[in-house]
């Protein structure tokens, strides 16, 4: 199965941000990716936290929102598995940060609320997302038909606790990380994390980022990566908008989980 990181640098016009998802969307469909991850904050990225009201939506198929409505517009288009992330869903007067996942038919197959939130304070870099944002409280499987994905978004990656249970829980094959990953600490942390991610659970993982200088406080480090069970980055988008895109190989990682059986060894 071939899948596509898709990276952006997104802005705080909703309209805008939609259209360029659906144009890297077509393109690596066009290149054979049958699954396609954008990253968080795809729609919308405002100078601040609260500005996300102005476009949250509920996800709700009866009567879905713009966002979730593009989301299952490239899903038919394309016949393609297709996920993001940063939705603001509206939860009363606040908002989860959401993830959508899409089946080819356009059905909304599992949603995602981030659970761990970013507020973190570093020189020159002050993010405190839960200043609109309420956490989620469930981890997420996707089951689908190349096998279950586990779900989770960007500050998430920092709790390897998260992706050992969805391992054990449910054998996931492949975790998506959808990210807006700062300038500041990408460079020092988000190849390592994803890598660890990777040969500890032995699972394909495809991390989607954003990228670039959004607005006068904030800038992403990008380098979308899908990474292979043996920890190998098997393609890395840079730092420009475009994508990572790679195929995924489950036979190869079959032999690697029976000829290395780390999972089966834990203790604890």
């Amino acid at each position: 199965m071939k899948a596509a990181a898709i990276q952006m640098t997104s802005g705080a016009d909703l309209q805008s941000n939609l259209l360029k998802s659906k144009d890297l969307v077509a393109s690596a469909a066009q290149k054979g990716a049958s699954f396609v991850l954008l990253p968080e904050c795809f729609c919308f990225l405002g100078l601040k936290e609260s500005n996300k009201f102005e476009v949250s939506e509920s996800l709700n198929t009866d009567s879905p929102g713009p966002i979730l409505q593009s989301l299952i517009d490239m899903a038919l288009e394309h016949n393609i598995w297709i996920s993001g992330a940063g939705i603001p869903e509206k939860k009363g007067d606040s908002a989860y940060n959401s993830l959508a996942l899409v089946s080819p038919q356009g059905e909304l197959v599992s949603v995602y609320r981030k659970m761990h939130l970013f507020d973190v304070e570093l020189p020159g870099t002050r993010l405190c997302e839960s200043d609109a944002t309420v956490p989620g409280t469930e981890t997420q499987i996707a089951e689908t038909d190349f096998g279950n994905i586990g779900l989770s978004i960007c500050y998430d990656l920092r709790f390897p606790e998260l992706y050992r249970k969805m391992t054990f829980d449910k054998g996931v094959r492949i975790i998506v990380v959808p990210a807006a990953f700062t300038a500041k600490t990408g460079p020092a942390h988000w190849h390592v994390l994803l890598r660890a991610r990777a040969i500890e659970n032995q699972c394909f993982v495809v991390a989607a980022g954003q990228t670039g200088r959004h607005n006068p406080k904030r800038a992403s480090y990008g380098h979308s990566l899908i990474v292979s069970p043996w920890g190998t980055v098997l393609s890395d988008a840079g730092d420009k908008e475009g994508m990572a895109i790679a195929d995924l190989d489950f036979e190869e990682q079959d032999t690697l989980r029976t000829q290395m059986p780390c999972l089966s060894h834990r203790v604890m």
